[in-house]
């Protein structure tokens, strides 16, 4: 992938910081979209987006259960706040390309995410990678489990 990350906005740990990159890609082209005024690429971008971020921290919280991250419940609690209010936005467009759905693409849906970042993932990957944390690979039946 060819999107960089900011240096504030990476967080050490490869498979975080891969996830971000896609993030700040279909971000990107959602925003476009909603700039350009074009519902049907703003909708279909933030289904995207919002399915990218399901996944996303579907896999960090894996990543906190896995590793025993001290503030994984805090972290989550975020994840969880954002999803319902971007749920909010998914009803938004519904009804259009409101003013406000476009303010949310543009503006409050990259500030949450670049926020977010900066707070509560850049400590979640310096934990990981201080441990020296690799995520457990699937199994397959009957395959011995990784030493503790």
């Amino acid at each position: 992938m060819s999107t960089r990350l900011p240096p504030e906005l990476t967080v050490g740990f490869e498979e975080i910081d891969r996830h971000h990159r896609r993030l700040i890609d279909l971000m990107d082209a959602a925003t476009a979209a909603a700039r350009n005024g074009d519902l049907a690429a703003a909708r279909a971008g933030a289904a995207a987006l919002g399915d990218e971020l399901v996944t996303h921290f579907s896999s960090e919280e894996g990543f906190m259960a896995e590793a025993l991250y001290p503030d994984r419940a805090r972290h989550k609690a975020a994840h969880d706040l954002f999803l319902q209010d971007y749920a909010q936005l998914g009803k938004e467009l519904e009804a259009g390309l409101s003013d406000l759905a476009v303010h949310w693409l543009t503006i409050r849906v990259p500030e949450w995410v670049k926020f977010h970042i900066g707070v509560n993932d850049v400590p979640l990957g310096q934990y990981l990678t201080a441990r020296h944390f690799r995520p457990e690979q699937p199994r397959a039946t009957g395959a011995k489990s990784r030493p503790s």
